[in-house]
């Protein structure tokens, strides 16, 4: 009998195993729950990055490139007057058109010239439909007549394709005015 006492002593009862279980359970699905946001987040931030650095490499890119130019010789020549698309004259002569291109299913900007085309967004991310006619890109051409020209830019970019979840989705707006450096009159 005094055999059985102490074995009885030395084992656990079913109530503290199951509470055991129980505790290990709540802190496994804690521990997890941190992982997955952890992740997430990384997703969630990488997303934006990319999406961030194309748009940045755009704006800048459009911007320098209509301050350098002789002038703008398109209808966004006209005060006051917006479009999709700008064509300027570089100070070579040669003409560049800056704006949309259809790229397969992907909108993205672009610079077209005798030399070809240019993107200036990257393939994984989008200027917003499926179609340049619905893209976010405006040229607006604003200024006093004599003055040289003012040209506001401004765009949305947002990641290629639809996450399953909103919170992955990453959209960036982005906007910059310049002047022609090297405007003819």
């Amino acid at each position: 009998m005094s055999g059985d006492k102490r074995l009885r002593q030395n084992a656990f009862t079913l109530i503290e195993i199951l509470i055991s279980v129980a505790i290990i359970a709540v802190l496994a699905s804690v521990v997890t729950q941190s992982l997955f946001t952890t992740v997430r987040t990384n997703t969630k931030s990488e997303i934006t990055k990319e999406v961030k650095q194309s748009g940045d490499f755009a704006i800048d890119t459009l911007t320098r490139t209509i301050q350098n130019a002789r002038k703008v010789a398109s209808a966004c020549g006209i005060y006051g007057t917006g479009s999709t698309e700008i064509t300027i004259m570089g100070t070579d002569g040669g003409l560049t058109t800056m704006g949309c291109v259809q790229d397969g299913s992907v909108t993205r900007i672009a610079s077209v010239s005798a030399a070809g085309t240019s993107y200036l967004t990257g393939n994984s991310v989008t200027l917003g439909g499926d179609i340049c006619a619905a893209s976010s890109l405006q040229f607006k051409c604003t200024g006093v007549p004599g003055l040289p020209q003012k040209i506001e830019i401004s765009f949305n970019l947002t990641q290629l394709g639809t996450p399953v979840d909103q919170f992955e989705k990453a959209s960036e707006s982005f906007s910059s005015t310049t002047i022609l450096r090297n405007e003819e009159r």
